[in-house]
């Protein structure tokens, strides 16, 4: 009797495995222990070996096909046995192949989308697949839908940010028809004025520091500069300038068509563009994904006028540098601002809430970026309040309470820090069934709003309001979208990276959530003093600290502070992904001399097995 094969589960937390490649023919004999097939998981390709003898007679799945653990992949028929040719297995998982197939996008071919029915079916059956036990891989979804069935595009993104400009991308390479409404500049906050003008100017401030601090050192004769503002703005808006063409190229590369305008949704399932002359016209869609970003917040009593207290975006443009300087908020931007001005000569004030600046990063972290701070003469104040931020006559008044005791500062010009807003205002959301709370659109795992066809990626979905987190949600949008099944996000290991010097970089949990948590945790941590790369490079400063399950091994969190600690985490956040254990890292060889090389000493430190320490 026939010999039905299916989708073996190749890894403890398989779900479903690509078939990469046949190594076996329909009619070709198969011998237990040969390899039959190609599969790739999520975590490697591996090989399914034949294990009942006999001859391939029939292969169910393709090449390219994605196919859930349990689902037929093929029939074996025992020498000299008659098969009828529309013999199926019975039992597995019955998986629509048509919707699985995940094939590579075809320039010339049309490519159509998945119906509303196929995208319910194909998610229902990866559902199924996945363990009950297992919340890792457990879909949240809401329903799946169009917005208008006649849509002229497949898709079309609001927002040309990190988030909508590359979902556009990606829409367009799986052969979707695309349009990007965008009202200013591609490429939104982030390349225009956030993520890549500050690196601009940050890169300033290092080679100040670097000079004043180790320029007799490494003999280059010199050991003061002249920092000259407007050069180096100038320098910071020119790369904008010319990445925001960049993505302009990118669209016009994939036949992405920018609409310029404001977007806003009208009753009817109507999405209307206003333009600069107040002109509006009807574009309609087949999906909708709103990547609207995020505006600088403020709260009450912080009385922003753009011109003494400030935003990050007259941060990034000054006419002037002030002589005094105070930042409220001790994020990622606060402490990036505060480490630029500095280095460019103002005298700096940080206000924060918190008991630590950084608030989300580990302790010790944080404690060696304030020493560090400190020591440039940068002031910090932690656990105070703020209660008013006001222009008084073109100073820049902060009242705030330590310890419930009133402190005032003052100062030419004050930044605020404090986070950002969802760009959910003006949008006509109460047009929809989006539901939004302060600022924040509910979403599912493939970022589904509860209004057919429309979906939110980016800053305005909520935290963590970073570039590369908007990207990532862009693509798994735009996948389940064209019918996939993409994992979701794992928020649990998202990168942070803080930019001033020392740098930042870290992922997972920070020693006080493990404690939280009740987890039993050992901990090893390497300096940069002792490095050898560190040590040529003049960059002592920092550490590296890992943190693991003192049970299982399991990598719970990673902490960079010091020279290129942005760069050095991904190889920790790898890891967490691959689900690699104290052990494996242990045994892994470092290249020397590396900053790299901290990362293995302070695992090996975890179990008491550093040599140089």
């Amino acid at each position: 009797m026939p010999i039905d094969v299916y989708m073996t589960q190749l890894s403890p937390t398989m779900t479903e495995g690509k078939i990469v490649r046949w190594l076996k023919k329909e009619g070709e004999d198969l011998i237990s222990g040969e390899v039959m097939a190609e599969v790739e998981t999520d975590k490697a390709t591996m090989e399914m070996e034949v294990v009942d003898e006999g001859v391939l007679h029939k292969i169910i799945e393709q090449e390219g096909a994605v196919v859930p653990v349990g689902a037929p992949i093929a029939v074996i028929a025992e020498d000299d046995e008659e098969i009828a040719d529309d013999y199926m297995p019975e039992g597995g998982i019955d998986a629509p192949a048509e919707v699985l197939v995940a094939e590579a996008p075809d320039a010339e071919a049309t490519t159509s989308l998945a119906t509303p029915e196929q995208v319910v079916e194909t998610l229902a059956v990866a559902q199924t697949a996945t363990d009950a036990d297992d919340d890792e891989y457990e879909l949240h979804l809401k329903p799946a839908g169009v917005f208008n069935a006649d849509g002229e595009y497949d898709v079309v993104v609001i927002g040309a940010g990190p988030g909508g400009y590359v979902a556009a991308i990606r829409a367009a390479q799986l052969g979707l028809k695309t349009a990007c409404i965008e009202s200013t500049h591609l490429g939104g906050i982030c390349l225009n004025w956030g993520c890549i003008p500050t690196k601009a100017l940050l890169r300033t401030a290092e080679l100040i520091n670097v000079i004043q601090h180790s320029g007799d050192e490494l003999g280059l004769g010199i050991s003061k500069t002249k920092p000259d503002l407007k050069k180096a703005v100038a320098r910071s808006r020119k790369i904008s300038a010319k990445l925001n063409g960049g993505i302009g190229f990118l669209f016009k590369k994939n036949k992405i068509e920018h609409i310029e305008g404001f977007a806003s949704f009208e009753s009817d399932n109507k999405l209307m563009v206003k333009d600069s002359d107040g002109n509006s016209k009807q574009v309609t869609a087949k999906h909708v994904i709103v990547a609207t970003g995020a505006r600088a917040r403020a709260f009450p009593g912080m009385d922003v006028d753009e011109k003494v207290i400030i935003t990050y975006k007259q941060a990034l443009a000054p006419k002037a540098l002030p002589k005094e300087l105070v930042i409220i908020g001790s994020g990622a931007i606060g402490m990036e601002f505060a480490y630029f001005y500095n280095a460019m000569g103002a005298n700096v004030t940080v206000i924060e809430a918190a008991p630590q600046i950084l608030p989300l990063e580990d302790h010790e972290i944080s404690k060696v970026v304030d020493r560090s701070f400190k020591k440039n003469g940068i002031k910090i104040i932690t656990g105070a309040m703020v209660s008013s931020a006001k222009n008084v006559k073109g100073k820049a008044v902060v009242e705030y309470k330590v310890k419930d005791k009133a402190q005032t500062t003052t100062g030419d010009v004050c930044l605020v820090a404090v986070g950002v807003l969802g760009n959910t205002d003006g949008i006509g959301a109460e047009n929809t069934q989006m539901k939004v709370e302060r600022n924040t659109i509910e979403v599912d795992d493939y970022y589904r709003t509860d209004h057919a066809g429309v979906y939110a990626i980016g800053d305005v979905v909520g935290a963590p309001a970073l570039a590369h987190v908007a990207s990532h949600e862009g693509i798994v949008c735009i996948e389940a979208i064209h019918g996939g099944t993409p994992h979701p996000v794992d928020y649990g290991n998202v990168p942070g990276c803080t930019y001033c010097q020392p740098q930042v970089g870290s992922c997972g949990k920070t020693e006080q959530q493990c404690k939280d948590e009740g987890i039993d945790v050992k901990i090893g941590r390497m300096a940069y003093a002792t490095n050898g790369k560190a040590l040529g490079l003049a960059e002592t400063e920092g550490m590296v600290k890992t943190i693991f399950n003192a049970e299982t091994g399991e990598l719970l969190g990673a902490h960079i502070v010091g020279a290129e600690a942005t760069e050095l985490i991904v190889t920790l956040q790898l890891a967490r992904t691959f689900e690699t254990t104290e052990a494996e890292l242990m045994h892994h060889m470092f290249p020397h001399p590396t900053l790299s090389e901290m990362i293995h000493e302070s695992v090996l430190d975890s179990e008491g097995k550093a040599i140089h320490i």
